[in-house]
């Protein structure tokens, strides 16, 4: 246990900090004992300087945008409103499992809210028979993102909800989702009301729950709190936790901004994924979506472990390359990365701290994508726990709703 004196900050460090609150307009060290950061204030914004580069700082949360070809309802101030019609129908088909191949899969099956809108498993359910092979991510603060799934291959909420109803996960045909969903009186009903017919209902559906997503948002953490003035949000360990992020563990270079993410891909040296070794259905999820990919035979043939955005872009310099994973909501949603191979924050802070692992890409190919960014912290023990007492304050108040009751299709229908 820590004494009084190692949990209370020294003069110096209290002076730091009354300096970053008031916006001292100049650059000084971020990490009062590691001096590894600078700060500067450009264009009145805050960044941090690390090996000559710039990087955002962190930003608290607000209302999350909205497209233009997908409008809905906001309150005054921007956040979505709840009982807009396309929010409710929405809500409703993100339980509706008529929306996937043999009717048993809906978004919930890989977004439950008791586990942080994802599933606490090492890889993401699929459609029955069938295996997944990544991580299943939250749809909370999804809103957010520019870049989604792990190897960023959609850009929209609108676009990814097909992607996955249709793909591994649901395995489902536009024809029948529709034909189903034009049979339940409640749903015609609601889509008119929503988008003014039910002429195209999957393509309407996936706008439907895209803007149910938006109202999943989490910004009440202690971090944006923190970030929108209040200075008791985090307590003495984690505001020593902050000067470590954005310092001495460098964690600001890719988990910077309102994000907490940068967006860009990187290859860690994450640990290979031994499910897709040991267990034949696992496997063939993976060989076969590695197929599907239409990646080259040479490749085909050696590869044993995620190739990432590779299989997006088929360029070689992104092999074993995934997207920075946003930070907040993390508290409920273990384990991480893209395919959950680290089981809880502790696994995580002691991975940067060695500097990341061997990469895969270099062993099974003979070249290297493992960024350069990636360097042996030296954190002590107690760095490591203030570090992951600050990460811990990205997770703000957990999100229920009560489970909508689905509407069903009549027992007899009359063929006109």
């Amino acid at each position: 246990m820590r004494t009084d004196k190692e949990r209370n900050p020294s003069v110096l460090e209290k002076a730091f900090r009354v300096m970053v609150t008031v916006g001292f307009a100049c650059t000084f060290a971020a990490s009062v004992g590691a001096q590894t950061a600078v700060e500067v204030i450009k264009d009145g914004k805050k960044f941090f300087q690390i090996d000559g580069e710039l990087f955002p700082a962190l930003e608290a949360l607000g209302p999350p945008p909205i497209p233009r070809d997908n409008p809905q309802r906001v309150d005054e101030d921007g956040w979505p409103l709840k009982d807009d019609p396309k929010v409710r129908l929405g809500e409703l088909l993100f339980f509706e499992p008529a929306l996937s191949g043999d009717g048993s899969v809906s978004c919930q099956t890989c977004h439950v809210q008791g586990a942080g809108w994802a599933l606490n498993s090492a890889i993401s359910r699929s459609y029955p028979g069938q295996s997944h092979w990544r991580n299943s991510q939250s749809v909370v603060n999804a809103a957010y993102m520019s870049k989604l799934f792990w190897d960023g291959h959609k850009e929209s909420l609108e676009t990814q909800a097909p992607s996955a109803a249709k793909g591994l996960a649901g395995n489902g045909k536009a024809p029948m989702m529709a034909a189903r969903l034009q049979m339940i009186p409640e749903y015609v009903a609601m889509f008119k009301e929503a988008f003014g017919s039910i002429r195209n209902p999957t393509k309407d559906a996936w706008r439907a729950i895209a803007a149910f997503e938006r109202t999943l948002t989490s910004t009440d953490s202690p971090v944006d709190e923190y970030l929108r003035g209040d200075e008791e949000a985090l307590d003495e360990e984690q505001i020593r936790g902050l000067d470590l992020f954005n310092g001495k563990a460098r964690c600001i270079m890719c988990h910077n901004g309102p994000l907490a993410s940068d967006e860009k891909f990187y290859n860690l040296g994450l640990p290979r994924q031994p499910l897709f070794s040991k267990i034949p259905k696992n496997q063939i999820g993976f060989r076969s979506q590695t197929y599907t990919a239409g990646v080259p035979e040479e490749v085909f043939r050696k590869v044993k472990s995620d190739l990432g955005l590779y299989f997006k872009s088929h360029n070689k310099e992104d092999m074993g390359k995934f997207r920075t994973q946003p930070l907040r909501f993390i508290e409920y949603t273990p384990p991480y990365y893209h395919h959950g191979v680290l089981d809880d924050l502790e696994e995580v802070v002691e991975f940067y701290d060695q500097g990341g692992g061997d990469d895969y890409v270099l062993e099974d190919f003979g070249f290297s994508t493992k960024t350069a960014r990636l360097k042996k912290l030296n954190l002590t023990d107690d760095e490591k726990e203030d570090l992951i007492y600050f990460l811990e304050g990205f997770t703000g108040e957990e999100i229920f709703i009560e489970i909508p009751v689905l509407p069903k299709p009549p027992t007899r229908i009359t063929l006109r």
